[in-house]
């Protein structure tokens, strides 16, 4: 008997079905692929992911724009994903803002040119996953405020703990975050969580106006002193962080004066607590030894928690005289433990005799701007030389020492002589190269110096994503903490650490000098 002849459109729909039995496929609306797949969507099949922790407008959305109607496409295609039984695609991973520029562009103009898109689907796997992938490219672009990380971190949060059933330490939680590929330290996680629950109800506006880390550390340190303040004068924590909440409600603004919040909390407290101001200000610069949060969470110990980190006293210690040396060990030597010493007793033993020691040497001057220039461009030049970049090196005396432009080989030209392993690594090292000698953030003043440079060219006339997807394409971001942990070769860990820390000794010392260091 012939068999039937099935139709493509058969065909096709038994290919996306997923193995027989698979109930985990069969949830998957029908059709979607079961692997990473490129696709062909049109804009209105696709919305914006709704969980997107980037509240406020992308600072670069009239940049973008520009450069989408210039271009009539993209230049790196839309990651998306679709719940079960979701009737719409959802952007997975960054791309909100270019797929509003693209609905936007297509109301304006009915250019068809707008209404389809290239995208990367990702089978479903789970809003933490999500939530943490729009997490991690929007910090890496650097286009969140602190109080928009730190409400999608504490979103997770709660999805973690709805998954488990229990409240999660902060270890914990960090543990988690590692697994879904986003890093924070427990200090940072415990910034975010008073910034999230304390201060968000107090100073909405000025959050959301940008305050960051160094804002949100000093108003925490500032409510500590607060609490040993009315504590020692008998008012309860509750009494306190009401003075504190209501000091900083009431100066709230976008361009928020932390100098006025202050001064306002210093009133209420000499009012609250019958004191006159000048004891309060005293009072309030004494550091305390107690943090308002507590230090039940035992993942807020320091690493090395010694006695002196939490507040205590730190013993004195003495340097041990070696062994061999009068009273080094007093079971070894015999000496007496009490009474005096009698017949046949071994005699006393001799007082401790402290070893000699070398003086301190005398710490030489720290190294010029210019000096560290020079270090910088060396490491720069001896990581790049391991990846065939030596030529895209070039010294020069402003910024970080270095520049470096794009590879002379094209992405296929690059695949065709290496392995995707070594080609990974190659990528990686161009773009942590970029990165630190911020040609990204400089072009202008990389072309004053070097009027030839491709890639701060390219960068000027604002068509760097078309330039770089050519020669060196962005890579997966997300996995940057596993590669440098576990991935990067000794020499260049070493390398890169030691370029990381001329840097920001560069940094110090132009601050100290008062210099620009990109005015040479």
């Amino acid at each position: 008997m012939a068999k039937k002849q099935l139709s493509s459109e058969e065909l096709r729909s038994r290919l996306t079905v997923g193995h027989f039995g698979d109930s985990a496929a069969q949830e998957l609306p029908p059709g979607d692929p079961l692997t990473v797949t490129q696709m062909v969507l049109e804009i209105d099949r696709i919305r914006p992911y709704d969980g997107n922790p980037r509240r406020q407008r992308n600072p670069q959305y009239d940049e973008i724009k520009a450069s989408i109607r210039a271009q009539k496409r993209l230049n790196n295609a839309i990651e998306v994903t679709r719940r079960p039984d979701d009737d719409l695609y959802m952007v997975r991973a960054g791309g909100n803002t270019r797929l509003q520029v693209l609905k936007e562009l297509y109301e304006e103009t009915g250019d068809e040119a707008y209404r389809q898109v290239h995208v990367l689907y990702h089978p479903w796997t789970s809003d933490q996953d999500v939530l943490g992938a729009h997490l991690i490219e929007n910090e890496m672009r650097g286009t969140m405020t602190l109080i928009d990380r730190a409400l999608a971190v504490d979103r997770l949060r709660e999805m973690f703990e709805a998954e488990v059933g229990e409240s999660l330490s902060r270890s914990e939680l960090q543990r988690r975050l590692q697994e879904i590929g986003y890093t924070a330290s427990r200090t940072l996680l415990r910034r975010f969580s008073y910034a999230a629950t304390t201060l968000l109800p107090c100073i909405p506006q000025a959050l959301y106006g940008g305050l960051g880390n160094d804002g949100v550390e000093k108003l925490r340190k500032l409510h500590r002193s607060a609490h040993a303040v009315g504590e020692s004068h008998g008012h309860t924590q509750d009494a306190v962080d009401m003075v504190f909440e209501e000091s900083l409600a009431v100066t709230d603004a976008p361009d928020w004066d932390p100098g006025a919040a202050r001064q306002e909390l210093e009133r209420r407290l000499a009012e609250d607590l019958s004191l006159d101001l000048r004891t309060v200000r005293m009072e309030l610069d004494t550091p305390p030894t107690q943090d308002p949060e507590g230090t039940t969470d035992p993942s807020d110990m320091p690493s090395d928690a010694d006695p002196g980190a939490m507040g205590q006293p730190t013993p004195p210690v003495q340097d041990a005289p070696p062994d061999g040396v009068p009273g080094a060990n007093p079971e070894r030597s015999g000496a007496a433990t009490g009474g005096e010493a009698g017949e046949g007793d071994p005699p006393p033993a001799a007082p401790p005799v402290t070893a000699p020691t070398e003086p301190a040497p005398t710490p030489g001057p720290a190294p010029t701007v210019a000096e560290l220039r020079d270090r910088i461009y060396t490491l720069a030049r001896q990581i790049a030389t391991r990846y065939h970049y030596a030529d895209q090196i070039q010294p020069v005396d402003i910024g970080y020492g270095y520049f470096i432009d794009l590879p002379s080989e094209t992405v296929e030209e690059a695949a065709a002589r290496m392995n995707g392993v070594e080609n990974d690594y190659r990528l990686w090292t161009w773009w942590l190269l970029f990165s630190w000698s911020q040609i990204g953030l400089h072009p202008d003043r990389v072309l004053q110096t070097a009027p030839t440079h491709r890639l701060a060219s390219a960068i000027h006339r604002g068509d760097e994503e078309e330039v770089i997807a050519r020669h060196i394409p962005e890579p997966p971001w997300r996995a940057l903490g596993w590669m440098v942990s576990s991935c990067l070769r000794e020499p260049d860990f070493a390398d890169f650490v030691a370029l990381v820390q001329a840097c920001r000794d560069l940094q110090h010392q132009a601050d100290a000098d008062d210099l620009d260091p990109w005015e040479g």
